[in-house]
């Protein structure tokens, strides 16, 4: 394996730092009665070597595998998708990293590689008309969407300096 420079070595640190930082609590039971941070989403080329890296060098788990996407909008339109998704944590931790295998993602990093912050909110409408009202740019709104185990409700917005964040509110099953 190629080593890695060190600006993207202090990248990978910095987002297990986050990880770290944010993954100290359990994972609650219900859902939280207040936003909190729940995945931080990277972009990736090759998933295999993706999880034996991130599983090897930091001892992640990965707490699912995703190979398909079921998307219903509000107007009940649906659309199923094949996804290679992983969501990895530490153990005993809540706050996830959450891995996607990207065609155009390039191993050297001349891509931008982090592709969202994940916040899990009680109510997805009140919290979006929130983002809304601060300034935020909704550029999807509400879905479900549903894999073999997760049904949710997302809605993505991007912030004052462009990044973008996904609401997403869990219906039944845990992330």
């Amino acid at each position: 394996m190629k080593t890695l420079n060190l600006s993207i070595r202090r990248r990978i640190l910095s987002l297990l730092a986050l990880i770290g930082l944010f993954g100290c609590q359990s994972n609650p039971v219900s859902s939280p009665n207040t936003p909190q941070f729940n995945h931080v989403y990277l972009h990736v080329s090759d998933m295999d070597r993706s999880l034996d890296f991130y599983t090897s060098a930091f001892d992640l788990e990965v707490t699912k595998h995703i190979k398909k996407l079921k998307r219903t909008s509000e107007d009940g339109q649906t659309l199923e998708q094949e996804i290679n998704l992983a969501l990895l944590k530490f153990p005993g931790h809540y706050f996830g990293l959450e891995i996607g295998e990207t065609l155009d993602s390039l191993p050297n990093n001349t891509r931008a590689s982090y592709a969202h912050v994940g916040i899990e909110v009680e109510d997805i409408e009140s919290a979006s008309e929130r983002i809304i009202k601060a300034g935020g740019l909704s550029t999807r709104p509400i879905t479900q969407v549903e894999t073999e185990s997760i049904q949710a409700k997302t809605a993505f917005f991007t912030g004052p300096d462009g990044e973008t964040i996904e609401l997403m509110q869990i219906i039944s099953g845990s992330f």
